[in-house]
């Protein structure tokens, strides 16, 4: 994981949320902090570092096109289980049907604490989109444009 990368190059976690830690009182180091279990921005602040000298800021955004389940969509029809999905990004979407698909992603569970966000990944297709028969899409023939 990119955590572990950033501890094994000596990369030190933070908590965004503790006050008692003020952040410009750091000593020299490689620093780190999470948000979300979704965002992680490290840096390192030089030994020379003076405050007002300003600093180099290096961004980077990794985006997967994907269909979301929709929440509390469950469907059953004729002995299928079906779930609402909706897109998100920019993919190229006839690619993805009448193919088997997995999932993966952030699930919120119920807990005897109330809600909790968990990380799922299952690595067995259970899901498939299906195309829609030609004689209900005939612009199926026409290409795409």
């Amino acid at each position: 994981t990119s955590i572990q990368i950033l501890e094994k190059a000596n990369f030190k976690a933070l908590d965004e949320t503790d006050t008692s830690t003020n952040w410009s009182e750091l000593p020299a180091g490689n620093y780190y902090f999470t948000r979300n279990q979704s965002s992680i921005v490290a840096f390192v602040k030089p030994k020379n570092f003076k405050q007002g000298n300003g600093f180099t800021i290096m961004g980077a955004h990794t985006d997967s096109p994907c269909f979301r389940a929709k929440p509390i969509t469950k469907q059953e029809k004729q002995g299928y289980l079906m779930v609402g999905v909706e897109k998100y990004g920019g993919g190229l979407w006839h690619t993805w049907f009448d193919r088997d698909l997995s999932v993966a992603g952030r699930v919120m569970c119920k807990t005897k604490k109330g809600a909790e966000s968990r990380l799922v990944r299952i690595n067995d297709p259970i899901l498939r989109i299906a195309n829609l028969a030609i004689h209900l899409d005939r612009s199926v023939r026409d290409g795409f444009k």
